[in-house]
């Protein structure tokens, strides 16, 4: 039998002629190894060198598996791989191989039974190092799963931007028949109450939205001002009594005696106390209970509000704050929404360099919402307070 070979590969030509030099030579970049019939390598083009670090010399005796990994070789693979191509005639595989050096390479080839006057008398296993094709194909389906979830979350945001818009819609209705047919000042009263609510619940979602894109697109202004603390609070409380009022939900606050001045955007943080407050009231039950608790330390001031109801699954507590949260299944019990208020609040926390936090023993069991937030703008220099001019 004759015998080629070059300082990285051997061969054993079968035939006794120059056949298989020349296909060795006219595969290039593909790797060329020769197996007998219980898998042990026979023969080794520069190729397999080139690709796997392993010569000749390192390989000639030894089993095919010392290129498979560990968990394929543990599953079988390495001998399937033969049996394959001992039953078949031919087996073509893609999968993870081994360097010399123990990193590893996709493979992509195949393995072919050799047979000589109709006897097998051994395999040739033909690969190539694939790896830039499989990483490009695992970013292309990374693209296209992000894609598709991107797709599905506008599809949600549409779904339910149409039933958020859709009830006040009821209510409004219910309100214009009461002015078209008047029956005392009373129940006009209040049907001007119910289109003045419904139309507070719009603007917040439309300027929610509007803010929520801002954050997006890094967009986001803040003016800071000195003012007090309490007063922000009321004046969200306020915002939210009818709301509560109408489901018989008791809105009580605990705040402290002595004034507290804070250096904050007081419009972005009315926007999380509103958002706060009214998350708390849209999941709380009819008779239940919220409550506004403030206090202050050296260099932070903290708001916590509190409710009776229907609490937060642990799952969900960690993604409480992501858009499209509420949006999830009905089994996390937050009711339908797009969660852009507290994705909000949380954004604008972080904008003031706070930090917004949530605590629920789980389901059926209330929530608390903490927000921590310095005394003074980080790094800032002294503002006006409420009612001076603005700082140019």
């Amino acid at each position: 039998m004759e015998q080629g070979s070059s300082e990285h590969g051997q061969w054993d030509n079968a035939d006794g002629t120059a056949l298989t030099a020349q296909l060795l030579a006219g595969l290039g970049q593909y790797a060329v190894v020769f197996l007998d019939l219980e898998g042990r390598i026979r023969g080794w083009n520069e190729a397999c060198h080139f690709i796997t670090g392993f010569t000749a010399s390192d390989v000639l005796g030894r089993p095919v598996s010392l290129l498979f990994t560990p968990e394929d070789i543990a599953r079988g693979l390495d001998t399937h791989e033969l049996n394959t191509a001992r039953r078949l005639g031919l087996a073509e595989d893609e999968r993870w191989h081994l360097r010399k050096a123990g990193s590893r390479f996709w493979a992509s080839g195949k393995t072919m039974l050799l047979v000589n006057e109709g006897r097998p008398h051994g395999f040739a296993k033909i690969f190539r190092d694939a790896t830039h094709l499989k990483l490009r194909m695992d970013w292309l389906e990374n693209e296209g799963r992000s894609l598709r979830r991107e797709r599905g979350d506008r599809e949600v945001f549409l779904a339910t931007i149409a039933h958020e818009l859709r009830n006040p819609l009821q209510p409004m209705n219910t309100a214009t028949q009461l002015l078209t047919h008047p029956s005392g000042q009373a129940r006009q009263d209040q049907a001007v109450r119910i289109i003045q609510r419904q139309l507070g619940f719009i603007e917040r979602l439309v300027e929610d939205l509007i803010d929520m894109t801002r954050v997006s697109q890094g967009k986001m202004n803040m003016a800071y001002r000195t003012v007090q603390l309490q007063r922000l609070l009321q004046e969200g409380i306020e915002s939210l009594r009818d709301a509560a009022a109408t489901r018989n939900i008791a809105l009580t606050s605990v705040l402290p005696d002595v004034p507290i001045d804070v250096e904050v955007d007081p419009g972005r943080l009315h926007q999380v106390i509103v958002n706060l407050l009214n998350n708390a009231v849209k999941f709380t039950p009819a008779d239940g209970k919220v409550t506004v608790l403030a206090n202050a330390d050296e260099s932070h001031f903290m708001v916590k509000v509190q409710d009776t109801g229907q609490g937060i699954a642990p799952a969900l507590q960690s993604s409480i704050f992501e858009m499209f949260t509420q949006a999830e299944p009905a089994d996390t019990r937050r009711g339908q929404g797009l969660g852009i208020g507290l994705a909000l609040v949380k954004q604008i926390v972080s904008l003031h360099h706070g930090s917004v936090e949530v605590r629920s023993e789980g389901v059926g069991k209330g929530s608390e919402f903490l927000v921590r937030i310095p005394l003074t703008r980080p790094g800032g220099s002294t503002l006006p307070a409420e009612g001076d001019p603005e700082v140019p």
